[in-house]
C-alpha cells in the first residue's frame, strides 16, 4: 500500500517583485537624529555616503516568502525544527519536496553557518538556511562573532553562486534571547562592509538586496539604517553622534576583542610552532613571523581566528574568569532604542 502525501491547501498570496520596491537611496532622509552618544570620538564617520550602495538596499517590512528573488534566507535551528512563524509559513508555502530535501540531504546545520535549498513552491529560486546563536551575557562576544559569521556566510554563499537578488530576514531572534538592537547593529555593520568590499574589488553580482523584516524589528532597522547607509550629508553627520564607539572591528565587520590577544616572549620555538599553527589553519601568519627583527622583543598573537578552527565549544566561547573581567572593565554595549523612538520614526516612514 501506498502512502501518497497530499500538499496542504494554502491559500495563496500576492508574489511580489522587488524592482517595484522602492530602493533605500530613493527614500527620504530623516530630518532629525534620534539618540546621541556624548562619548563619541569619531570625527569622520566609518560609513560615508555610498549611492551605489544606497541603490542596491531595499529596506521592506512583509512576509518574505511573497517575494520573487533569487534567494531568501530561513533562520532555523540547527535540526530545522523551529516552528517560529516564518519557518512555518516557508514549509507550508514551499510544499513537501523542501522537507524531503532537508530529511534526505541536509539533515542539518550548524550555529553560524549555511546550508542551500531549492526553494520549491516559493515564488524564489533558492532558501539560504542558517542558525543564529543563543545569547548569554557571560558569553556575549562569542554571540556576536557567530551573528557576524551568519551573515557573513549568507553574503559569501550569494556570492559563490552568483545571485543577482536577495532577501534577508532577521537572523537574530529575542527566543534565543538576542537583544534585536544589537543583532541590527551586527546585521547591518557586516552586510555594508562586505558589499563595500565588493564593490571596491568590481566583482560584486548582487543587485538588490532585501532586508525583509517583520513589524517587530522594523522600527529598529529603521532608526539604524542609516547609520550604516546614509542619504544624505547629515545624516552621515548625525551618524558620528549614534554609532557606538569603543570597539574594534575588522574589514568585514567582524568583531576584534583585544583580551583574545596575548603577548609572549620572544623566542625561535615560539615562531617556529606559531608559523605551523597558522599554516595548519590557514590563518594569516601574524606580520614579522618568517623575519623576526632584532629589535622584536615579543608578539601579538590573535586567538580569536584559532578559536574559529577548534569548533564551536563553551570552552573556545569563555572570556576569562571574573576577577579577569573586573580588571579589564565592563565591554562597550551599544546604545539601546528607545522603543518609543523607534515607533515614531517607524511611523512617519510609514
Amino acid at each position: 500500500m501506498v502512502l501518497v502525501m497530499e500538499e496542504p491547501l494554502v491559500t495563496s498570496a500576492p508574489i511580489i517583485d522587488i524592482s517595484t520596491l522602492k530602493s533605500w537611496g530613493d527614500t527620504s532622509p530623516i530630518q532629525f537624529p534620534t539618540s546621541y552618544n556624548i562619548n563619541s570620538s569619531l570625527e569622520t564617520s566609518p560609513y560615508p555616503v555610498n549611492k551605489a550602495l544606497n541603490k542596491k538596499i531595499i529596506f521592506w517590512e512583509g512576509d518574505i516568502t511573497q517575494l520573487r528573488v533569487d534567494a531568501i534566507v530561513h533562520s532555523t535551528n540547527e535540526n530545522f525544527s523551529d516552528h517560529c512563524p516564518l519557518s512555518n509559513r516557508i514549509f507550508t508555502k514551499a510544499g513537501h519536496g523542501l522537507k524531503q530535501e532537508i530529511y534526505d540531504d541536509i539533515k542539518e546545520c550548524r550555529t553560524g553557518e549555511v546550508v542551500v535549498s531549492k526553494a520549491y513552491r516559493l515564488p524564489a529560486k533558492l532558501i539560504i538556511h542558517t542558525v543564529g546563536p543563543k545569547y548569554n551575557p557571560k558569553f556575549q562576544s562569542a554571540a556576536e562573532n557567530t551573528l557576524h559569521n551568519c551573515y557573513r556566510n549568507i553574503l559569501q554563499k550569494a556570492y559563490e553562486l552568483k545571485l543577482r537578488s536577495l532577501a534577508i530576514s532577521v537572523v537574530n531572534s529575542v527566543r534565543r534571547n538576542y537583544p534585536p538592537d544589537e543583532g541590527a547593529h551586527t546585521a547591518l555593520r557586516t552586510i555594508r562592509r562586505i558589499l563595500e568590499y565588493q564593490e571596491s574589488k568590481g566583482d560584486c553580482h548582487l543587485e538588490y538586496v532585501v532586508l525583509a523584516v517583520e513589524s517587530c524589528d522594523a522600527g529598529i532597522y529603521e532608526v539604524l539604517l542609516p547609520l550604516y547607509f546614509p542619504r544624505s550629508n547629515k545624516e552621515e553627520e548625525a551618524a558620528l553622534l549614534q554609532l557606538p564607539t569603543g570597539r574594534n572591528y575588522g574589514p568585514f565587520g567582524e568583531p576584534i576583542f583585544p583580551d583574545r590577544q596575548i603577548r609572549i616572549i620572544d623566542n625561535p620555538h615560539h615562531h617556529i610552532n606559531d608559523k605551523m599553527v597558522a599554516e595548519s589553519t590557514g590563518a594569516t601568519v601574524p606580520q614579522g613571523l618568517d623575519n623576526p627583527g632584532p629589535e622584536d622583543d615579543c608578539s601579538v598573537i590573535d586567538l580569536s581566528s584559532h578559536f574559529d578552527v577548534m569548533g564551536d565549544t563553551s570552552f573556545t566561547h569563555m572570556q576569562g574568569d571574573l576577577d579577569q573581567q573586573r580588571l579589564l572593565g565592563e565591554r562597550h554595549v551599544p546604545p539601546t532604542i528607545d522603543p518609543f523612538i523607534a515607533k515614531q520614526i517607524h511611523n512617519q516612514e510609514r
